[in-house]
């Protein structure tokens, strides 16, 4: 809608193709929304006239609300999906006594709508669905105790809310993804954890065109298809412990440290008998049940698993290390691998091995070990935070097909061959993609935790955010820099903290003063006035 074209990462001065001046306006016509959705909600929970207009005039009036809707951030469409949800939700509660009338069922749908927008626009907007689903499971727990309630009644009350609560917010928040794949359909780095049947989709992926059959002599590049845990990779640092030889790590970037040389060592047929095994390598396409070596290009050592050293990190699997090509460990079969080709792409399903679409699990030949990608890190002092590669000798790791025991060739380099177009060959499927690129969210959301190692202006605990003791600081904070501090308005934020903290106290007086039967609303009005309140105090 502005002209971004995906290539501007919003770092310097805008290029001229970019209207961030409509950006800008965009947003803040979502923080325009939020004083009126106050009002109308406060109007929905029977609330006067004078108290919804003073609600919607106190959001009109907070700077932080003000500040944040200036920004180009997901954070003004958040606020004003999660106010409509609110609204949506007083107004369906509104309608609880004239259930499945057609105004019953406009809210109810209109509450399932908007939990898939606030669920797409930031996941934290998944506080608005757990708000609602705990309406949800108070209103049906109350519908259970209710005798007068049939049976059929209640099921369909269950059946209305799965579709409009589930089904519709699933579904809308499915599409933005369908959406969002077929509007950002140009590659760079960031796209190197999703599948490469989505990778070769891409205009301008550099992993398309590349030879097809890996064989002797063939460089290629190892991805793991653990998140995160990149490629297979060694440097010249030793493990500080264990057999203290070469590191070979994951590492998330590609550089030529990543780079390895494959050598066919035994065919298929021959692997039961090892004699030759260690003979020069022998020509032809690497293929199912072979038997490699993998000989790393910049430093002249190859893999070899050491059944006899506990991986680093992980004490339950092996260590796994680089030797130099002229040394001892070199003469020995634990440097050769049995290469396992497991779900191949239909198109590529001929039993050897091909880049991207061949998913491979190497087996140590001599340790009977499984190459994995554990999951864990290594120490930042020594092993920089890599990803910790080791080896499973556990009997069912044979047979896993699961993420951290598969490697695909993502990479391959051969100057004997022809490049073809591997996109061709490769499939894709939107929920797959869908799943993949989810996890990695989840992955990534997690992994953001702070360092109490290390100082940083910019982080602030949430827990000072109510009552302003540290707010936040939107941008970097040297001194050449224009600064932006998130910070409301002291007498909002503060009244609405102590607020909230003693609604529970208000509520208990009154269930007291209901109980002594000193209480003077009728059952009806006390009932209103608790859920209301209730609802916005969520």
């Amino acid at each position: 809608l502005a002209g971004h074209n995906g290539t501007f990462n919003f770092k310097g001065e805008y290029p001229p193709y970019v209207n961030y001046v409509f950006m800008r306006m965009f947003n803040a016509a979502f923080g325009i929304t939020l004083a009126p959705l106050a009002y109308l909600t406060c109007r929905q929970l029977r609330m006067p006239v004078g108290f919804a207009a003073m609600a919607g005039l106190f959001v009109t009036m907070d700077n932080a609300l003000c500040v944040i809707s200036r920004f180009i951030l997901l954070d003004a469409p958040l606020l004003a999906f999660t106010a409509f949800a609110l609204m949506m939700l007083a107004c369906f509660y509104r309608q609880r006594r004239q259930a499945f009338s057609a105004g019953w069922w406009r809210f109810l749908l209109m509450t399932g709508v908007s939990l898939g927008l606030v669920a797409s626009a930031k996941w934290v907007g998944m506080f608005a669905v757990a708000l609602v689903g705990a309406y949800t499971i108070y209103e049906l727990y109350e519908m259970f105790c209710d005798t007068h309630v049939p049976v059929h009644v209640y099921l369909k009350h269950w059946a209305a809310r799965i579709v409009a609560l589930i089904v519709i917010p699933l579904s809308i928040y499915m599409l933005t993804f369908k959406i969002h794949f077929m509007v950002l359909n140009r590659y760079n780095n960031s796209a190197n954890f999703m599948p490469m049947g989505f990778q070769t989709k891409l205009i301008g992926n550099p992993i398309s065109q590349q030879p097809y059959d890996v064989e002797t002599g063939s460089s290629i590049r190892l991805q793991s298809h653990v998140s995160g845990a990149g490629y297979l990779h060694s440097h010249t640092h030793q493990y500080p412990a264990g057999s203290m030889r070469q590191q070979v790590t994951g590492y998330g970037y590609a550089d030529g440290n990543n780079l390895w040389n494959v050598q066919r060592r035994l065919a298929a047929e021959n692997v039961d008998g090892t004699r030759g095994a260690m003979s020069e390598a022998i020509s032809g396409p690497i293929g199912h049940g072979d038997v490699i070596a993998l000989h790393h290009n910049s430093t002249n050592t190859y893999l070899y698993a050491d059944t006899g050293h506990e991986a680093p990190v992980s004490k339950q699997f092996k260590e796994v290390s680089a030797v130099k090509a002229d040394s001892a460990e070199a003469a020995r079969l634990n440097m050769l691998w049995v290469v396992e080709i497991v779900n191949p792409e239909k198109r590529m399903d001929d039993g050897h091995v091909h880049p991207l679409g061949t998913p491979l699990r190497l087996r140590s030949l001599m340790g009977n070990c499984v190459l994995m990608a554990s999951g864990d890190r290594l120490d930042k002092n020594w092993g920089w935070g890599q990803a910790e590669i080791a080896c499973s000798s556990s009997p069912d790791a044979r047979t896993q097909t699961g993420s951290k025991y598969l490697w695909t060739v993502e990479r391959h380099i051969n100057k004997a061959q022809k490049s073809v177009n591997l996109g061709q060959y490769m499939s894709s499927s939107f929920l797959r993609d869908f799943a993949v690129l989810n996890r990695q969210m989840w992955l990534t959301n997690n992994a953001l935790i702070p360092d109490h190692d290390k100082h940083n202006v910019l982080e602030s605990d949430p827990l000072s955010w109510p009552f302003m003791i540290y707010p936040m600081r939107m941008v970097g904070w040297d001194d050449a820099s224009i600064k932006y501090l998130e910070i409301g308005n002291p007498l909002l934020w503060w009244g609405s903290a102590v607020a909230c903290l003693l609604f529970p106290v208000q509520v208990l007086y009154w269930l007291v003063c209901w109980r002594r039967r000193c209480l003077a609303w009728r059952a009806n009005e006390f009932r209103s006035y608790i859920e209301g309140a209730a609802i916005l105090w969520g």
